[in-house]
């Protein structure tokens, strides 16, 4: 597509009502996806009226490239996937979410082209294997857009949310290598045990390499990132190019025809390192800047996609109409291989017992709610439009006919699947039962609504409100109040005081993790120790979230879990180890950032428990965590204390920089505190910095 004014009008415009369609799904109710396309189905013809043709014929100026999805699209989609994945949680459901990306791909492709290829010739169309499995590879790959977007409406448990999200990251690599070896053997002809060895060498290679080049580029930008996490702006650039480099270096490697690899598997892989190793250094502020950004900028790419699409699928010149049979058989086809993939993979899973078993309602809605989207729509605009096979006799080329058969399938999942995903859900009693969360939102839900009273005294004090609507304001309130605190008690007759001693003991772990991330940002600690206090804490997590917070090791701090950190030290370790001097002041560090992270923690409950009038948490469980926290506090400064007895003089200099240090953050605060009140613009703030700060303002 050569960009024009009328082609970068349409552009905008379509943007413009995608945010329509998208305020109009909500009011409705409808899937966003779903609403897009349907969308783009209605302005072809809408905008080619007589009267609506010289004004916004433009629109469709503006069309999918195979060029504009394949290297500007998709890395953005690939990369928000995969940064936001959350590693440990997938490693949660490794079996079934590997098992589903790959095995149940292939299945699922392979089962597809061996029944069109039989069934086809029945109705009249002739169609060669090495086309029914290129449609196979093609429409095999899942798109979880729409479901997990009903799945956050509804509410699903959060393991089965995941199975779906990671089979569909990890499918698309899978999907487009093997599409990519299929396409290779109908070009150059298929020569026996000898083309078939050598696609499955080069399915190998393209995966095997595609994890070896993300890993590699991965390193270098988490490397970078280490000289520019101070610096937001080339930061969040550095992380945001990352994704299209990934892609683009593996597509150059392709194109140099050396080796092949797969650029979908670099991009993920690097994404999953960023998301997971790299994005856990960054400031606060960053890092939520950040995940706000790639989500706006996967959510306008989507957004583009399906109302494209449907733009495509109205305007593509296939006679959908003629081609309504093979359409509705290969629909068919498709569910029911779907549902095979699904069961080949779980039963036999299920009896191994390698990991949590899948529930058989899960079965049943994984191979329902397998929509298609995004990645078929890519993979199928990839075909040259010159491709044929022999023995294709049909009236429409290879590449028109499984777009046709693409677009049915994808209309079908969105039209028909889609809007049945709710009810079956409900017909197989799948929904989000969780104790602790119940729990955790009712605690800080009285202790918000315990903060709203306060408010309201307070604002009645100062003669911001009167004496009447203080009494209705504050009767709904209490109405709130009481409703909150009995459904906290309804909680404990169900599952017990326990719950709400996790509860208590999970918002302690949300403050540790908050001020170690703090400690890290002013260079209280090293990103060694950080790193290991921080693993700590996601072990400590899990297991209180598993109802196992009294079994938690204190020592324990890493498993096999720990993905690219194990992956990381494996690789430095051979450059050698510490200095004594560099170890003591590790230990150091360590802990006094756990004497910091306790005495924050019950200094935070502490708060919330004494402000109000009402106790915000359950005494019991307040005493007990409280207890805890304060001895885990005492242990740590006795520790930190007796180290610098034993070693003051080797100390003396690094505590004289954490001293500095400290004293620097002291500073910041004062600069927080007068940009908040208005008092300081940017060039002031750098001005103050040069003169008074420590080193010239350079923490």
């Amino acid at each position: 597509m050569i960009l024009s004014i009328t082609s970068a009008l349409a552009l905008f415009v379509l943007i413009a009502l995608s945010t329509v369609v998208f305020f109009a799904s909500k009011k409705f109710k409808l899937p966003y996806t779903v609403l897009l396309v349907f969308v783009g189905l209605l302005l072809v013809p809408i905008v080619n009226l007589p009267f609506l043709k010289n004004i916004f014929g433009f629109i469709d100026d503006m069309v999918l490239t195979p060029e504009l999805l394949f290297y500007i699209f998709l890395p953005v989609l690939i990369f928000e996937s995969g940064f936001n994945m959350n590693m440990r949680k997938m490693l949660d459901s490794a079996w079934v979410i590997s098992l589903l990306s790959v095995v149940s791909l292939i299945v699922s492709a392979v089962s597809i082209a061996g029944l069109l290829y039989f069934i086809m010739p029945m109705i009249g169309i002739q169609m060669p294997f090495i086309v029914a499995l290129l449609f196979g590879a093609i429409i095999s790959p899942t798109d979880p857009v729409a479901v997990l977007s009903l799945f956050k409406e509804c509410g699903v448990p959060r393991r089965l949310a995941m199975i779906f999200e990671g089979e569909s990251l990890l499918n698309d690599g899978t999907a487009m290598a093997l599409f990519l070896v299929i396409l290779s053997v109908a070009l150059t002809g298929f020569n026996g045990t000898e083309t078939v060895l050598g696609g499955i060498f080069d399915f190998t290679m393209m995966i095997v390499l595609g994890i070896a080049i993300g890993l590699a580029m991965a390193a270098l930008f988490s490397k970078a990132l280490d000289f520019t996490k101070k610096n937001e702006f080339v930061t969040v650039t550095l992380l945001i190019i990352s994704a299209h480099m990934v892609f683009i270096t593996s597509e150059l490697i392709n194109h140099s025809g050396v080796v092949h690899v797969s650029s979908i598997i670099a991009t993920t892989v690097a994404a999953l390192f960023l998301g997971n190793y790299s994005r856990n250094i960054l400031p606060p502020k960053v890092d939520e800047y950040l995940g706000k950004l790639i989500e706006h900028m996967a959510f306008v790419v989507n957004s583009l996609v399906f109302l494209m699409a449907g733009l495509l699928f109205a305007s593509s010149g296939v006679d959908f109409v003629h081609l309504w049979l093979p359409i509705v058989i290969t629909v068919i086809v498709v569910a029911l291989c779907r549902l095979i993939a699904v069961y080949i993979v779980t039963k036999p899973l299920n009896a191994m017992k390698l990991e949590s078993p899948v529930p058989s309602s899960w079965e049943k809605l994984l191979a329902w709610a397998s929509l298609r989207g995004a990645l078929s729509i890519i993979i199928v605009l990839l075909i040259p439009e010159d491709f044929t096979v022999d023995g294709w006799t049909s009236q429409y080329t290879p590449r028109d006919f499984l777009l046709a058969l693409t677009v049915g399938c994808i209309l079908a999942t969105l039209f028909i699947k889609a809007p049945l995903i709710v009810p079956i859900m409900k017909k197989l009693n799948i929904s989000t039962e969780d104790p602790l969360k119940e729990a955790h939102a009712a605690d800080l839900g009285i202790y918000f609504l315990l903060t709203e009273r306060s408010r309201l005294l307070n604002f009645k004090n100062k003669g911001f409100i009167n004496a009447e609507h203080y009494d209705v304001m504050l009767a709904h309130v209490n109405q709130q109040l009481s409703e909150a605190q009995e459904k906290r008690k309804n909680l404990v007759n169900q599952h017990g005081q326990c719950i709400f001693d996790q509860s208590l003991h999970l918002s302690m772990i949300h403050v540790e993790k908050n001020v170690i991330k703090k400690l890290l940002v002013n260079n209280e600690v090293s990103e060694k120790t950080y790193r290991i206090i921080y693993s700590k804490l996601c072990l400590q997590q899990e297991k209180i979230e598993q109802a196992q917070h009294n079994d938690i090791d204190p020592k324990a701090y890493t498993d096999r879990k720990n993905v690219f950190d194990r992956l990381v030290n494996l690789v430095l370790s051979p450059f050698g180890q510490d200095t004594p001097e560099a170890q003591l002041q590790q230990k150091m560090e360590y802990y006094r950032a756990q004497m910091i992270m306790a005495r924050k923690a019950v200094q935070t409950i502490e708060h919330m428990q004494t402000t109000f009038d009402v106790p915000t948490f359950l005494p019991e469980a307040y005493e007990e965590v409280s207890t805890r926290y304060k001895r885990y506090k005492e242990r740590s400064g006795e520790k930190m204390t007796a180290l610098v007895d034993l070693n003051k003089d080797q100390l003396s200099p690094y505590l004289m920089g954490l001293a500095e240090r400290a004293l620097a953050v002291s500073g910041a605060k004062a600069l927080d505190y007068l940009h908040e009140n208005g008092l300081l613009d940017e060039a002031l703030e750098h001005q103050i910095e040069a003169a008074y700060a420590p080193n010239g303002g350079h923490k």
